[in-house]
């Protein structure tokens, strides 16, 4: 809010709402859970894998949380229903660029939010469109009990089952129970689950909506309860994540309500020039900066920058770069017909077609039909005092 780091509209408005809804009283907020949750992460996870940012290896170090993990962990965990001990939030987007270490905070909160919610016996669902992906979560997960030596194998609690028909993780801690599953989401063949934390990663290639909602159903057993959808952009601006987005982005606009969703969006904020067309300005450091909330830790500027050169030079490789590192959905940026340059001219006058008619002006009309799915489009062109009217 002190204007000191570079971010978007939407992550600015995510700052906002978390203050108003602190000073509002609405609320209660009580920070205890969400340090149990940081503490658990950075004092007991570990890297799996990488570099950082000068090079030094990065597995069997320790996986300290960047400023915008905390913020999502304090808001998704700190607020609750007024004089309860119901937690406000039961629905999260968290929707950042690629390489802003999304999936191994995923499998770190999956396994803290276990722990934190074990008297209730705690049942996780890890989901992605595809197994791969999914089992990236999990391995990383299994990776950090292996190491502090909690699988059964070794002494520890954790009893661990990873092979072609099962991928778990199930103990039994101070009185508690823990269970994670990893799935892909397959709705077709999946029913009955219940859970109370569910975690779906990269949603942007979910093909149905109920490969989402399939597990926000069954969640409903309880009352403290968290559905997480983790995604960069896709390709797909009418797909089910790009609808989450935009719903994300009226609420927090505050055309629509909505106390139990919370979203955090980092994206490239877009330029309107004088005609009312909008474009990202994707050489600008600024607009990779805003985009990634992981600029300059995980995500290097001369990197970006790279990308971004290479993007300018070849076109093929701009889709792509707009979708994954300015978190920009990228099939309508160069729409044929922009109709938002259309509105901003036409907000310019205000004539009616019977003022029109009566000006000294030798009018063309023109049409382009539709058969059956293009658009049908008609125009009138004229010149008045040496102006284009169209």
């Amino acid at each position: 809010m002190s204007g000191k780091r570079v971010a978007n509209k939407y992550r600015i408005k995510a700052c906002q709402r978390f203050l108003e809804d602190y000073e509002s009283g609405r609320y209660d907020f009580d920070p205890k859970d969400a340090e149990f949750v940081i503490r658990i992460i950075e004092n007991t996870i570990c890297h799996q894998q990488g570099e950082d940012k000068d090079g030094v290896p990065l597995r069997g170090r320790p996986f300290l949380l960047m400023d915008f993990h905390k913020f999502i962990i304090y808001n998704i965990l700190g607020f609750y229903m007024k004089d309860t001990r119901i937690k406000r939030f039961h629905e999260c987007l968290v929707f950042i660029p690629r390489k802003n270490v999304k999936t191994s905070f995923a499998g770190a909160l999956a396994y803290a939010l276990g722990l934190l919610y074990r008297l209730s016996g705690t049942k996780i669902y890890v989901v992605a469109a595809a197994l791969k992906q999914t089992l990236e979560t999990y391995n990383f997960v299994k990776y950090n009990i292996i190491r502090m030596g909690e699988w059964d194998e070794d002494g520890g609690h954790f009893h661990i089952i990873d092979n072609n028909n099962e991928h778990s993780l199930k103990a039994e801690i101070s009185g508690g129970l823990i269970e994670l599953n990893a799935l892909a989401a397959n709705p077709d063949a999946q029913d009955s689950f219940n859970c109370n934390i569910a975690i779906a990663d990269e949603i942007h290639a979910f093909k149905k909506p109920k490969q989402y909602t399939l597990f926000k159903e069954a969640m409903k057993a309880y009352r403290n309860k968290l559905m997480i959808g983790i995604s960069t952009a896709g390709d797909d601006p009418n797909s089910f994540l790009a609808q989450q987005v935009a719903y994300g982005k009226r609420v927090l606009d505050k055309q629509v309500e909505n106390e139990q969703y919370f979203f955090f969006i980092c994206e490239a904020d877009p330029v309107k020039t004088e005609e009312g067309k909008e474009y990202i300005d994707f050489m600008d450091p600024k607009s990779q900066e805003m985009a990634n909330p992981a600029y300059g830790e995980s995500v290097q500027p001369e990197e970006l920058m790279e990308e971004a050169r290479q993007a300018r030079d070849n076109p093929q490789l701009r889709k792509d770069y707009f979708a994954k590192s300015l978190n920009v959905f990228t099939s309508a940026m160069d729409a044929y017909f922009d109709m938002a340059v259309v509105r901003a001219s036409d907000e310019k006058y205000n004539w009616t077609l019977e003022e029109l008619a009566k000006l000294p002006i030798n009018w063309y009309g023109g049409a382009d039909l539709s058969k059956m799915y293009d658009l049908t489009g008609t125009a009138l062109h004229g010149r008045y005092k040496a102006c284009q009217w169209t």
